[in-house]
């Protein structure tokens, strides 16, 4: 079966951005009630960015990319062959008694693609850990930060040359009380990013990946459900 990374979206679940309700409804028809269609149909309203999301580059920056952008100029960014990369150990440093960070450092990452053929590391990259804890809703827990640091990231953008990377949690940048995120801003320069990706039971590997967003005109973030599959899965299908 087919590995999904986005779990069940839970009506009213927290946002975890202080925006309100990840998800919530309203109802526009309802079966049963006079004068109305006999249907059921409901205005759905979704907070990205506690979701399971893509973003682009005008996400951080004036005059960057959208996700219709995306569908006209860089659509093999949303389907393809795709690295899942699972970091051993545990890294997480204390900052507080309910606060831990993973500052992904290049030597972990590089240690990670020794595993694999060079010529065979795929253009879109996601990472995460061999275990971290989760919440209510099925997402990485937000209190066990896992972030690149700025020479990974210069690592996947300037020798590897990725289009696309993905994260287990909520953000690509942890800087707390100031407004800069330059990890976001150092992997737009060639990459989309997916975060608050479900990847606690997927084995590390090369899969065939389909993400693609909603296709909302002039947004810098769109909910997606990414699928994974392996290249037996896709033979199989092709039989």
């Amino acid at each position: 079966m087919p590995y999904i990374l986005s779990p069940i979206i839970k009506l009213h679940s927290p946002g975890m951005w202080n925006e309100g309700d990840a998800y919530s409804k309203k109802n526009i028809y309802k079966i049963g009630i006079s004068g109305m269609p006999s249907v059921n149909y409901d205005e759905h309203i979704f907070r990205s960015h506690s979701l399971t999301h893509i973003e682009t580059s005008a996400h951080t920056q004036t005059g960057g990319q959208y996700i219709h952008d995306i569908y006209q100029h860089k659509l093999e960014s949303l389907f393809g062959k795709v690295l899942v990369v699972k970091l051993s150990g545990d890294n997480y440093r204390s900052l507080s008694h309910e606060l831990f960070h993973w500052e992904i450092k290049p030597e972990e990452i590089e240690r990670e693609f020794e595993k694999i053929d060079k010529k065979l590391i795929p253009k879109k990259i996601l990472i995460t850990t061999q275990t971290y804890y989760l919440n209510e809703q099925g997402y990485h827990d937000p209190r066990y930060v896992l972030t690149l640091s700025q020479e990974a990231a210069n690592l996947l953008v300037d020798k590897y040359k990725i289009y696309l990377y993905g994260t287990s949690w909520k953000s690509s940048d942890f800087n707390p009380g100031k407004p800069e995120r330059p990890i976001h801003n150092t992997l737009f320069s060639s990459a989309i990013i997916m975060e608050n990706l479900c990847m606690d039971h997927v084995p590390a590997g090369i899969y065939f990946m389909c993400a693609f967003p909603i296709p909302l005109e002039n947004a810098s973030e769109s909910p997606v459900v990414p699928v994974l599959f392996s290249k037996e899965e896709i033979m199989e299908q092709l039989i």
